[in-house]
Formats: structure tokens, sequence, C-alpha cells
């Protein structure tokens, strides 16, 4: 199964990709991650991605797109996938399109002011990169291997509100993009992580039993 999570900024992708990981095997590619890996080891596209992530602003697509292409030719997404962060405006959906086939898109929906509490709530490992919500149970410290939590750059409220700005204006659209094409599935978000899962989870069984028949 090829699946996309879709959502604004902090509407709970990772947490869900990292639930879908669990339970089916597919490997979870976050462009944010995959950008991140390349800011931390101060590469000329994480030089380009670090200018416009720390503006709340998406990133260029030709160099999302080489590298999320790169990504998907290793062995581990032979048999599927999640997308997490990626397409993100129709330009990145209609290429996508012509490297890959989208089993379904699951639109993770939730209003504009939740996402602005959870993301300055959002703290992450530096470490391991595990993601805490202080508004489910706070903490300082990695329950997986102790490190102190910080609060990503991304995650600040002036670049939040900038980054939803964003998302409304191009990243929206795709909405009815994917809904013409008959493979989105809608999701409301719950009150937490598993809640929201429960959905989710749903929605890939029905999937997942149609690919064997």
């Amino acid at each position: 199964m090829n699946i996309v999570l879709f959502g604004a900024p902090g509407s709970g992708k990772g947490s869900q990709a990292t639930r879908i990981n669990k339970k089916y095997n597919l490997p979870h590619i976050s462009t944010g991650d995959l950008f991140r890996e390349n800011i931390n080891n101060n590469t000329p596209l994480g030089v380009i991605a670090k200018e416009f992530i720390n503006r709340g602003e998406l990133v260029p697509d030709e160099p999302v797109f080489e590298i999320l292409k790169n990504r998907l030719a290793l062995p581990d997404c032979k048999n599927g996938y999640v997308l997490d962060g990626f397409p993100r405006n129709l330009a990145q959906a209609i290429e996508l399109e012509k490297i890959s086939k989208i089993d379904a898109v699951i639109f993770i929906d939730v209003s504009m002011s939740e996402i602005e509490i959870r993301a300055i709530n959002r703290k992450i490992c530096p470490t391991c990169g595990k993601i805490y919500s202080m508004v489910e149970r706070y903490t300082q410290v990695c329950d997986d291997c102790g490190s102190d939590l910080i609060q990503r750059e991304d995650d600040k409220i002036d670049v939040v509100r900038n980054r939803i700005k964003t998302y409304l204006s191009q990243s929206e659209p795709l909405i009815k993009y994917y809904r013409d094409r008959k493979i989105l599935k809608t999701v409301l978000s719950g009150n937490s992580a598993d809640e929201t899962f429960v959905e989710v989870d749903k929605i890939l069984s029905n999937l997942s039993k149609k690919s064997r028949n």
C-alpha cells in the first residue's frame, strides 16, 4: 500500500505514520525528517531548506522532489510506504503520480485553532526523534533514550501561524484534487493519537483486504 498522510502542520501526521509503520510494516517517509537530516549534516540542500523552514515557508519543489525520489527508490519501499509531508501543493502531487501510484490519501481534519495549541505544546527528542505532546502528558525527558526534549524552531508560534497560512493557500486545494480521484479518506482528529488511529486503522484494514482479493 502506498499511503499519503495529509493535513495541516501539527495535525498529527507523524504520530499516525509511526503507528502505521508498527502495525503494517510500511516505512515512514517524512520529508521534514529528510530535510532535518540534511540540515544537521550541513549539506547544500540542507542550507537551502533551513532558510525556508525557519520562516515557516515551503521548500521549493525541485529539491524536495529530488530527495524524495531517491528515498522511494530504496528497497524498503518496494511493498509500500507512508508519505508524511508530501505532496504539499498541486505541482508536487502531479509529479508524484509520475513515479508512484497512490492507493489512498488519509486527510486528518483538525481545526486551525487546535493546530496552534498542539504545535506550541509539542516537543521532540533530538536524539531519537520521538515526538511528545505536552497537552497529552507533560515531560521534559524522552522515555526511550533519556535525552532532554526540545522545541523545534518551526513549532514556535509565529512560524506556526505562517505555516498554517501557507498550508491554507498552497496545500488545502489538494483536498479537492484527491477527492476527485476518489482516493481521499477523511478522518476527524480525536482527542489523542491512539483515538485517531482507530479510524485510520479501519481505512488501512479495508485497503489491505481489497489488495489481497
